[in-house]
């Protein structure tokens, strides 16, 4: 690893690296220059090379890979809120996500009405107590937490974060300002870091559209039309960033080459 590239440590998310294992995710990252990575534990619907699983010695593997390598886990994903969700299984995830180093738990909200979503948040944040890993909820239009105000409104007494994705925060209709009033109001810790992508001004029109637009049809920060220093600009100096951008003109490429990209287009960025 060549050391820290900006103010801001770089993670470089898993969403890009699904089709490759998390070691060879950690090796793309470490190479490229990043100081962290996310990684893929839990909640993917179909079979994915990436996922760590419950394997607590593939997990320990992976640390010893990441401590030889300088790097930290920014989050592992994703927890999936729904009605019956496993509060056993839950731990099981964030037993894995201390081993791993991680900070946070990635959660999204797929099923519940806010006051349940609520509730449920707060009994993950009760399961987390204790194992330095914080979770924070992702808004996105596609779910039932679609907003910015909304995941704020979920979260507020829980002791949760929230999770600001800038493909999902402009999408949304939300902007800088928005950001910076509600860091204003309920303090920076709100928002423990930032995914970074870039896109068209245009939105897909529809769910599905939106869906496959986050999951295959990002740009590289700064290569897009999104107002990302703004947004940068409205929050902490140094705030960690998580670049979150699959490409389809990078898909097929090897994942150093993915990695390398992300790196340079953050820097800049920056």
């Amino acid at each position: 690893m060549t050391g820290r590239t900006s103010d801001h440590p770089l993670a470089l998310a898993c969403l890009a690296f699904l089709d490759v294992g998390p070691e060879e995710h950690v090796a793309a990252a470490a190479a490229a220059g990043f100081d962290d990575v996310t990684l893929r534990v839990t909640g993917t619907a179909t079979p994915t090379p990436a996922q760590v699983g419950a394997d607590s010695r593939r997990a320990h593997a992976i640390r010893a890979s990441l401590d030889a390598a300088g790097l930290g886990v920014r989050d592992v994903e994703v927890l999936r809120l729904v009605p019956d969700l496993d509060l056993d299984e839950v731990a099981r995830v964030v037993e894995t996500a201390a081993v791993l180093g991680a900070r946070h738990l990635l959660v999204v909200n797929g099923a519940l009405e806010r006051a349940a979503a609520t509730d449920l948040v707060g009994r993950v944040v009760g399961v987390t107590e204790g194992s330095g890993v914080r979770p924070c909820l992702e808004p996105m239009l596609f779910s039932r937490c679609r907003t910015l105000v909304d995941a704020i409104e979920t979260v507020a007494t829980t002791g949760a974060g929230v999770l600001v994705d800038a493909l999902h925060l402009f999408r949304a209709g939300s902007d800088a300002h928005a950001v910076r009033e509600a860091a204003r109001v309920h303090g920076p810790g709100l928002f423990p870091y930032l995914q970074v992508c870039d896109a068209g001004m245009d939105p897909p029109t529809g769910d599905d559209a939106l869906r496959e637009e986050a999951v295959n049809g990002r740009l590289l920060p700064g290569e897009g039309s999104l107002p990302l220093t703004g947004l940068l600009a409205a929050l902490p100096p140094g705030l960690p960033l998580s670049v979150e951008a699959p490409t389809r003109a990078l898909r097929q490429q090897p994942a150093g080459v993915r990695a390398t990209e992300a790196m340079r287009a953050v820097r800049a960025l920056l």
